[in-house]
């Protein structure tokens, strides 16, 4: 087994897993499909928000509301081998969201399956914080998975970096403009109203970039999260097909 079979195994476990954050969301989502496969385990992709039908294409995703067809086309997915997808329809270049309770109940039919669920929108920025109507993540959920992109460490915070910039900038209780420290980062995945402030079950830190920034400014901000309700800190280095996990520190 190569060290990244075996650190990616430890993020794959029957359940709803819910990802939520910026800088990588849907590369960890990719990710959990490749390795979970590859180990055996029954996987279904959805969301409750929204994902480019492009990154989902690929599994041929069941549209539509009625759970007794996408049981039906999930299972015949699922049995073949295959990632199982399913979506309520297509908008544009996106897919629609699944209602929360349509994700639990099709987990209850599949306690054995692992369903990965996007559940925030960040439009591709490096750090975001949630407003109170995101993310939706189900009330099963076993694990959240929160993403955050090291290289948010010495960029400045401004809008082309980070979604919900108001809500950020009252967290950290900074301008427009400054330059994020790792206390000030550690603030958005610590604070009551930042980056777990919906999470459900354990808490999974999934930071990307890890090969961008100097590893002593990482070490910095690690030492603020580390003693927190946080299971575990994922550091991983690349993008998309290059992602992979250099470091893992548990924490409880």
């Amino acid at each position: 087994m190569t060290t990244q079979t075996h650190y990616w195994n430890r993020l794959i476990k029957p359940g709803i897993v819910a990802l939520v954050g910026a800088g990588g969301k849907t590369t960890v989502l990719s990710k959990l499909v490749e390795y979970g496969r590859l180990a055996g385990q029954s996987v279904m992709v959805t969301t409750t928000t929204h994902l480019y039908e492009s990154q989902v294409a690929q599994w041929n995703p069941f549209y539509g509301t009625d759970i007794n067809k996408a049981d039906e086309a999930c299972t015949a997915a699922v049995l073949k081998g295959q990632c199982a997808a399913w979506f309520t329809g297509v908008d544009g270049t996106k897919v629609q969201a699944l209602d929360s309770k349509q994700i639990d109940d099709m987990s209850k039919l599949h306690h054995k399956w692992q369903i990965i669920v996007e559940a925030d929108g960040a439009k591709e920025k490096w750090l975001k914080a949630p407003k109170t109507t995101e993310p939706v993540i189900p009330e099963l959920t076993q694990t959240t998975i929160g993403v955050v992109n090291l290289q948010m460490l010495g960029s400045p915070l401004d809008e082309e970096h980070v979604h919900n910039i108001e809500l950020v900038k009252d967290i950290m209780g900074r301008q427009e403009g400054a330059i994020v420290t790792p206390s000030m980062l550690a603030h958005v995945v610590l604070d009551k109203k930042g980056l777990f402030q919906y999470s459900k079950g354990r808490k999974i830190l999934f930071c990307t970039g890890y090969d961008t920034v100097q590893h002593r400014v990482i070490d910095d901000f690690i030492d603020h999260v580390v003693d927190s309700d946080i299971t575990a800190i994922y550091l991983a280095d690349g993008y998309k097909a290059s992602c992979e996990i250099r470091r893992i520190i548990q924490c409880r």
